[in-house]
């Protein structure tokens, strides 16, 4: 079986201590500034990380709200562009009607005046005739200034439905 011998139990653990001791002398101190090295690297690694998240989430929120803008701004001009294009449209109806109403007042304005035109050629005609029948019934020598007054005012005493 296993024989233990006190004396070896003790160098084993004077030898355990002094290597360990020189260990950590040695290699202890520059493996644990490895790692808190390592350890401080990768602390702000992260810390950057988080940085950069953070602001990339901002320029995300930024982007979006430009997104929104721009897409607001082109509905708002859409928007403009149709009530201009509206607001037009009513103009042009407004100088066309304005038009047909000018045209129809001259027409209405020609018609009146050809029409007084022929009245006035119709009572003239109508007084020439008259004064000759006249004159050949009567047998009588009126100026031809006294007939045509005579004519122009039977005529004007004529009730107005039957002139026009």
């Amino acid at each position: 079986m296993l024989n233990l011998d006190p004396g070896m139990i003790i160098w084993t653990w004077i030898t355990f201590f002094i290597v360990l001791a020189i260990l950590s002398k040695v290699a202890l101190k520059p493996i644990l500034g490895v790692i808190e090295t390592r350890e401080k690297t990768i602390r702000e690694d992260l810390e950057q990380a988080q940085k950069q998240r953070e602001e990339a989430e901002k320029l995300l929120q930024k982007h979006k709200e430009l997104i929104a803008g721009a897409e607001s701004e082109a509905q708002r001009l859409l928007r403009e562009s149709r009530e201009l294009a509206e607001k037009k449209r009513q103009e042009l109806l407004e100088e066309a009607r304005a038009e047909y109403q000018k045209i129809l007042e001259q027409a209405k304005q020609e018609i009146q005046h050809e029409k007084e035109s022929a009245l006035a050629s119709l009572k003239a005609e109508v007084a020439d005739l008259a004064v000759g029948a006249a004159e050949k019934i009567i047998h009588m020598n009126l100026d031809d200034e006294k007939q045509r007054a005579i004519v122009e005012e039977y005529l004007n005493s004529l009730p107005k439905n039957v002139k026009n």
